[in-house]
């Protein structure tokens, strides 16, 4: 056998070899659903005197319009991060509601109220984004705003380069779906394996979902030409500076909040977010008694941040 053929076997078996493993990777991250952990408490509407109004979209997407007796006839499509969908954010939509607007909340594709076997990947958040906006098209508001969390940031980013509304409000939003997983895998992996199977992630993300299946949040956040409101804590090492669209977004359309001291979850206060750390880090160990755990503590949030986002909305 030729020589060159032998290297064009070997060649193509690690080739090979490391497509199985970022594919193993991936399915890690997005081959299963996202639902809610039975031992956890999530605030409920009614705790917060809201109105749910269930919101059936098609492809098996679904949510609900939240009002409060102050919710105006002004819109937030509010994007959830990676987890048990909007619930984990019932803080925060009582909070827009209680400011004067409604707000439409959809889980993405295999999360909570959502049907799918499986998350998919990233730019199912981009996709249940943009029917969101399609949805609320049919009802007769006089505005409507983006606010998203973290996979929720970027998927408001990149809705907002396809369909127009009156501003976006992204916290802690990754730049893409490979930077997101990169910084994920090289956790365990180690860097220079995950900067090997960076290409063939971009491959997934394009075999999944087309050319958009990779689609950088900074390049949306400056082609929207809307309003636009970064939000970052200065201590996040989840979505850190090489990966975070805020380190990386500028224009005159965009504006930035860099919250001190403050991580992943920079709506929140510091003590917050301690909580939620000790919280995860209990999850993480397989604790399943949180009868003691207090909760409340745990989502309280920062009256500055969110009077900024606030004012954001007010002034767009």
């Amino acid at each position: 056998m030729e020589w060159y053929y032998i290297i064009l076997i070997v060649a193509g078996a690690i080739s090979v070899l490391l497509f199985a493993m970022a594919l193993l990777c991936d399915n890690i991250a997005f081959g299963k659903r996202a639902d809610k952990n039975p031992y956890i408490k999530y605030f409920t509407a009614d705790e917060f005197g809201l109105s749910a109004e269930e919101v059936n979209i098609p492809h098996g997407l679904k949510g609900f319009f939240y009002r409060s007796e102050k919710s105006l006839n002004k819109l937030i499509i509010f994007c959830h991060g990676m987890g048990p969908g909007h619930i984990a954010y019932m803080n925060e939509i009582a909070y827009f509601c209680g400011i004067g607007y409604t707000v439409l909340a959809v889980d993405s594709k295999g999360c909570n109220y959502s049907k799918g076997r499986s998350i998919k990947g990233m730019y199912s958040g981009v996709i249940t984004a943009v029917k969101a906006i399609d949805y609320a098209r049919k009802y007769p508001f006089e505005k409507i705003f983006l606010a998203g969390h973290s996979w929720g940031a970027y998927s408001v980013l990149c809705a907002s380069a396809q369909r127009k509304t009156d501003g976006v409000v992204a916290i802690s939003a990754p730049t893409t779906p490979v930077m997101t997983i990169f910084k994920g895998a090289k956790k365990i992996i180690s860097k220079p394996v995950a900067v090997v199977l960076s290409p063939f992630w971009y491959i997934i993300n394009l075999l999944k979902f087309g050319f958009r299946g990779n689609t950088d949040a900074v390049k949306c956040a400056k082609k929207n030409k809307t309003p636009t409101f970064l939000i970052h804590g200065d201590k996040d090492d989840i979505v850190g500076p090489s990966s975070a669209v805020f380190y990386k977004a500028d224009g005159e359309n965009i504006f930035k909040l860099s919250v001190k001291d403050r991580a992943h979850n920079p709506y929140n206060t510091v003590k917050a977010e301690k909580y939620l750390a000790e919280l995860l880090r209990q999850l993480k160990l397989g604790e399943t008694d949180f009868d003691d755990f207090d909760f409340i503590s745990a989502t309280e949030q920062d009256k500055e941040v969110m009077n900024w986002i606030e004012d954001f909305f007010d002034n767009n």
